[in-house]
């Protein structure tokens, strides 16, 4: 590690892994939707949108998960900030787009891809972290809950 920080593969390599976990946070497809889950995490579309900057990407799923199950796989600044807003859930929305490195807020700066996904609190609908990636997970893909 140099005094600039952990090197960009190092970085992307991390940045995967903790993506990998998280969205294998999302769990199973739950067979019914009540109301409570889905206008706490539809209401969080427009905040993941506008960390896009991409008009043309796409929503392919929206997923509520409880902050318990991806704390530890969070950002240390995406934790301290889910802790002060006492949310004990995150929307975790996936996009599907063409995301050039450095265009998708929060998200490592290297990261380019045509996947987004971006966590955003579901109390106060603040952008809590966001990752790019090559190929979407399949607990991600078409479910929304």
């Amino acid at each position: 590690m140099s005094i600039h920080g952990p090197h960009p593969r190092g970085r992307a390599t991390v940045a995967l892994a903790a993506a990998a976990a998280l969205l294998a946070g999302c769990g199973a497809p739950h067979p019914g939707v009540s109301n409570g889950s889905v206008s706490a995490c539809y209401r969080a579309i427009p905040a993941a949108k506008d960390a896009l900057h991409d008009s043309h990407a796409a929503l392919i799923g929206v997923h509520r998960v409880a902050v318990d199950r991806v704390r530890d796989r969070l950002p240390v600044s995406a934790r301290n900030e889910m802790a002060a807003e006492d949310d004990t859930e995150v929307c975790a929305l996936a996009f599907k787009g063409k995301f050039a490195a450095g265009q998708v807020d929060l998200a490592p700066p290297t990261e380019h891809g045509s996947y987004a996904v971006v966590l955003v609190s579901s109390r106060h609908l603040n952008l809590v972290a966001s990752v790019v990636l090559v190929n979407l997970p399949r607990s991600l893909g078409k479910r929304t809950l």
